[in-house]
């Protein structure tokens, strides 16, 4: 009687262990097929050298995610550090401090900019921060910076993002508002 009750326990360990096992494996397999997805789309062609509508060297970086909180392995996009960022009419660089590289945000990409206040680890306090939510190999990602100068730079930043934010950017419709002919007496009349 003893030895069944040891061999159900064991099997009955044996199971659990195994289930552990293909628990672990599947979701590593889809933390890998995520990070793949991510990090093997294809980046647009972009000019880091167009003219630079902010500029804010020293930056924070505070580091990538993905949207559900699940933390992005990628060193350089994972880990906060200080650098050069710039903006251009076609998208957000960073070039890490100490040979990092250069991160790129197409804002084609982007689907949305905010400003919020959090804790910053690389300063040790609350900071005001731009958090840019995008999607890159079909997976939203969100980043997060702090600049100097505070909120005003931000907001500067925030605002260049949202006129030419996503594949529709709200300087793409106001051209095409602006280069219509005036339509006589569509206007008020005094």
């Amino acid at each position: 009687m003893r030895v069944t009750a040891l061999r159900i326990v064991g099997l009955a360990a044996g199971a659990l262990f195994a289930a552990a096992v293909v628990f672990v494996i599947a979701r590593a397999l889809r933390i890998r097929a995520r990070h793949r997805a991510v990090f093997g789309a294809e980046l647009p062609s972009l000019d880091p050298a167009r003219d630079r509508l902010v500029d804010a060297p020293q930056a924070l970086y505070h580091g990538t995610r993905f949207a559900d909180g699940t933390a992005v392995l990628a060193p350089r996009w994972a880990q906060a550090c200080v650098g050069d960022l710039w903006c251009t009419d076609e998208g957000i660089f960073l070039q890490r401090e100490a040979g990092g590289g250069c991160l790129l945000w197409p804002l084609a990409w982007v689907d949305d900019a905010s400003l919020l206040r959090r804790h910053a680890g690389l300063a040790g306090k609350d900071l005001p921060m731009l958090r840019v939510r995008f999607r890159r190999g079909g997976q939203t990602l969100v980043s997060d910076f702090s600049l100097r100068g505070g909120m005003a730079n931000l907001e500067k930043l925030r605002r260049e993002v949202h006129l030419r934010q996503g594949t529709q950017g709200a300087l793409a419709a106001l051209g095409e508002l602006l280069t219509r002919e005036p339509v006589p007496g569509a206007g008020h009349e005094p």
